[in-house]
């Protein structure tokens, strides 16, 4: 016969293992707000909130099943990050060195009223431009690395998935041609004003940096990661990652990078490879129920 402290016993072990992880998630926060340096911690507090009440979003799926897939579904994001942005790099500086190949729209843009985003810039004070260059800082990677850590402890493949290809995979190869015919530099190189993101560059850097921004791909990733978000069943993380990611594109105008039209085109391909995403994955789950 159990006695009531087995029961007891067994009710708490239970409740602690459906709320570790929320228990590790406040040691998160207190961690951040205790800790020196804080905003080089933000990022956690962006961890808390995608986090918080993943069950609902949750499979049904064994670990040891999933983690054949999961496993190289969650180090594909990371190893991209870590081996891909020299290749970039070099593939800039290609581009510049075929400049007669590029048609040049600064003026064009700095020709249409409101193109600038001023009326993003009617309110500004030192407290938003730190916080919106801490946003454009992260804003290329923690929109897409942290929902496929999500829906990785979510036991969830197919989100892994249409997370990466929807951002920089699909991204990328769309966006390519765009910077290999249309030279627009940042609205704060092409006007003469200070660099919003005080990044202090030399001449030769910014030759290098402020290119390449039609579309806004920090718009394009923002926006296709918040529709896909809302795609979840978590309330909270829909609406965390939706000022996070309705931040994001805010601050590209905000600190003067991109021109109002790179952000109608960034959002425009956003819509673009979700949808593309969507047709892939349908595709190759049919040819997969017919194989099978």
């Amino acid at each position: 016969m159990i006695s009531s402290m087995d029961l007891k016993t067994a009710r708490w072990v239970t409740w602690s293992k459906k709320n570790l992880l929320r228990f590790c998630l406040v040691a998160v926060t207190l961690f951040v707000f205790i800790a020196p340096n804080r905003p080089a911690h933000y990022s956690y507090l962006l961890l808390v909130g995608a986090f918080w009440n993943i069950e609902p979003d949750r499979l049904p799926v064994s670990w040891q099943r999933f983690l054949g897939i999961g496993i190289p579904l969650v180090l594909f994001p990371i190893l991209m990050w870590q081996y891909f942005p020299p290749v970039w790099n070099d593939i800039v500086y290609w581009q510049l060195g075929t400049r007669v190949h590029l048609l040049d729209l600064d003026a064009l843009f700095k020709s249409i009223p409101g193109n600038n985003g001023w009326i993003f810039r009617v309110l500004k004070t030192p407290w938003l431009t730190s916080y919106f260059q801490w946003i454009y800082a992260n804003g290329f990677t923690l929109p897409v690395l942290i929902p496929i850590f999500r829906s990785f402890w979510a036991k969830d493949s197919l989100k892994m998935i249409r997370y990466s290809l929807s951002a920089h995979v699909l991204q990328f190869l769309l966006i390519f041609p765009f910077y290999l015919t249309i030279h627009v530099n940042e609205v704060w190189y092409v006007l003469g004003q200070p660099d919003g993101m005080a990044r202090h560059l030399s001449a030769a850097e910014a030759a290098v940096v402020v290119v390449n921004c039609f579309p806004s791909m920090h718009t394009s990733i923002a926006f296709a990661m918040l529709l896909l978000a809302w795609r979840e069943k978590d309330k909270l993380f829909r609406w965390v990652w939706t000022l996070f990611c309705l931040s994001i594109i805010y601050s590209t105008l905000y600190l003067e990078i991109h021109w109002v039209t790179d952000v109608i085109a960034g959002i425009l391909l956003a819509l673009s490879t979700i949808t593309l995403g969507d047709w892939l994955i349908l595709k190759v789950g049919q040819r997969w129920k017919k194989n099978a």
